[in-house]
Order: structure tokens, then sequence, then C-alpha cells
């Protein structure tokens, strides 16, 4: 380690583009969805009006990405994904609001190829029907199935199938990974590299903001420890004991959604806020955090922070 450092932290997150790996991937009209997706956010809309396009992959960017070209004038948006719908790894709502909004969701549909026109442009994307299979890594695996290949015309087609964690530089300093994830103790520490600590996207993959930062939470309060320190977090009020008299199980109010037809328009929120009722419903629900507050990721500790 650097000498004038006591210890680093390495959360670097999964911020480059996994690669197809297909022919003519390079083609003017194949692009990132997550720089399209960055781009949205600092209000540089993509004019899309009139153009069919294909989104490959499963997960919720890929919703986004669809959802959002339709909103930037798309002809025809095509989700295509080389598994079931029921393997997709984007929430229902995602899936259910896209449909509802227009998109085609093309399961079982493996891509080959990019194909291009006169031009050097995209002119439509190559694929070949799958049929689903015995189980790999727990879920059920495609295979290609004996139905020809097709050619879904479309102008624009927007990558989806993942971020990857640039973890060579890392390696090549010998730091253990694996399928591209910094490797770490249940702690955060990374073996082998005394005071080298890790966590967030690079050391799990791409996952929810929650995790990062619960991750981090486990390496401050392990680096503190490691410092030799043990700093403790006082509160200087006193709590009540938790009461459950008059409490019982009740389901969640979930937030309705604007119709289709007028939220593809917009860029406003699709999902409408709680009713009066329902936001009272929702405060007087126990959600034990006395119980569930401590965490699933307890970072080494099983007693205490």
């Amino acid at each position: 380690m650097p000498d004038e450092f006591d210890v680093v932290y390495l959360a670097i997150g999964a911020h480059s583009d996994k690669k197809l790996g297909l022919p003519g991937e390079e083609a003017p009209g194949v692009e990132s969805a997550v720089k399209m997706l960055r781009a949205i956010g600092d209000d540089e809309l993509p004019d899309l009006s009139g153009q069919r396009v294909c989104v490959i992959g499963g997960g919720n960017v890929a919703m986004d990405v669809a959802r959002s070209a339709v909103r930037c004038g798309a002809e025809k948006v095509s989700i295509v994904y080389r598994r079931r719908i029921c393997d997709m790894t984007a929430q229902d709502a995602e899936i259910a609001g896209a449909q509802a909004e227009g998109c085609e969701v093309l399961e079982l549909t493996a891509p080959l190829a990019i194909e291009m026109g006169e031009e050097g442009r995209v002119s439509g994307l190559r694929v070949q029907p799958q049929i689903i299979g015995e189980p790999r890594r727990g879920r059920p695996a495609p295979r290609a199935a004996a139905t020809p290949e097709r050619v879904i015309p479309c102008e624009r087609v927007f990558v989806a199938i993942g971020q990857d964690i640039d973890s060579k530089p890392f390696e090549d300093m010998g730091v253990a990974c694996r399928w591209g994830c910094v490797v770490t103790d249940s702690d955060g520490a990374v073996p082998n590299f005394d005071g080298l600590f890790s966590g967030g996207d690079c050391q799990t993959g791409p996952a929810t903001v929650i995790r990062a930062i619960n991750a981090g939470r486990v390496a401050s309060a392990n680096i503190d420890r490691y410092l030799g320190f043990d700093h403790k977090i006082k509160l200087d009020v006193e709590l009540p004991t938790v009461q459950f008299k008059g409490k019982h199980e009740c389901g969640r109010c979930e937030l309705g959604e604007r119709e289709a037809g007028e939220r593809i328009h917009d860029w406003n929120l699709v999902e409408q806020g709680l009713t009066e009722e329902e936001a009272r419903q929702e405060a007087s629900r126990c959600l034990r955090c006395d119980h569930f507050g401590f965490g699933a990721f307890r970072g080494g500790r099983n007693l205490e922070w």
C-alpha cells in the first residue's frame, strides 16, 4: 500500500458496458443502454422519431431504455431476450409497464449479428429462436431451436446486457477477482492485501444502491477496528420498548400508475402517490426495525456493530 495511506477502500462500481461480441457490433446505430439513459438524465434526448428500435437484454435497464425509446418517438420497440419472460431479471412491474406502453417482448430470441445497410448503418438484428433446456447456474438454459434464423428490421440497437467492472488493472496488481468482481472477506477486507478493503458493485457485481451503502457501512466499521479504534455511535435519547399491542399483519399498499396512453407522452412520474387512507395504513404497519434493522450483511460481526 502507498506509504501516505493506512487504508484504501476500493469502490469503483461497475461503469463499463458489456459487449455483445457479435459481428457488426461497432456499426453506427448500435449504442450503449447506459449511455443513452445517462444522456436522457442530462436532458439530452435522442431523436428516435419513426425509427424501429431493438433493445437487447432482460433487466431493469433494458426496460428503462425501451420505455424511454417510446417517449423519444420510436415507431416500434422490440425487447430481445434469449430466455423466457419469467427468467428476466427485471422487476415484474417494469416488464408489465413496458408491455402496457407498447413495447414488444421477444422471449427465447438470441441475437446473432447486426445487419448493416448500404451506408454501413444498422438495418436489422439477426436472431436465432431458442428452446428452453436444462438448468444451468440455477436457471433453465436456452439452446438454439430447430427453427430458421430471421432478421428483425430496425434502425437502432441498444445493448443492455449488463455492466462490467474494470477489474483488470487490479488483477494485474495481484488482487483476487472472480467473474470480474473483487474477492473480499466477510468484513470487506481484500485477502493478501493488508489495509485494502472493497465493497459495492465492484465486489458484488451490479446490484442495488442499498447494498452498496450497506457494504460501505460494513467496511467503515471494520476499517475503524483495523486502525485500532472501537468507535461507537451513541444515541443520546432513550428508546421506548417495542410494543406489539394492537399490531396485526397487514398487506402492503402498492402505488397506482397513470394510464399508459397518457404517460408515454411525457417524462413525468409513472406511479401515483398514496391516498391519505393508504398512507395512514402504511404508516401504521410495523416493519420490525428492531429485528430486521440490523441488516442481513453483518460484515463479520454476529453480535453488534
